[in-house]
C-alpha cells in the first residue's frame, strides 16, 4: 500500500471521527429519544469505522517494512 493510501485512510478515518463529534453534539440538543438512539448508533459506527481503517493503514504500514 503506498503513502498515498495509507495518507487517504487516515484523512477518512479524521473525518468519520469529525462527523461523530457534530452528531454527538446534535444528539444532545435533541429531545426525541427514538430519533437520539439512531443517531447515537451511527456514531458509533462512524467510530468504529474510524479504528478498522486506522487498523488497515498501520497493517498495511507493517507489511511494507516487514518487505524492506
Amino acid at each position: 500500500m503506498n503513502r498515498n493510501t495509507r495518507k487517504t485512510l487516515t484523512a477518512i478515518a479524521d473525518h468519520n471521527e469529525d462527523a461523530a463529534i457534530a452528531l454527538m453534539r446534535a444528539a444532545e440538543r435533541t429531545g426525541d429519544e427514538v430519533l437520539r438512539h439512531q443517531m447515537l448508533r451511527v456514531i458509533h459506527r462512524l467510530n468504529q469505522d474510524a479504528i478498522d481503517l486506522r487498523s488497515l493503514r498501520d497493517d498495511a504500514q507493517s507489511s511494507v517494512r516487514k518487505l524492506a
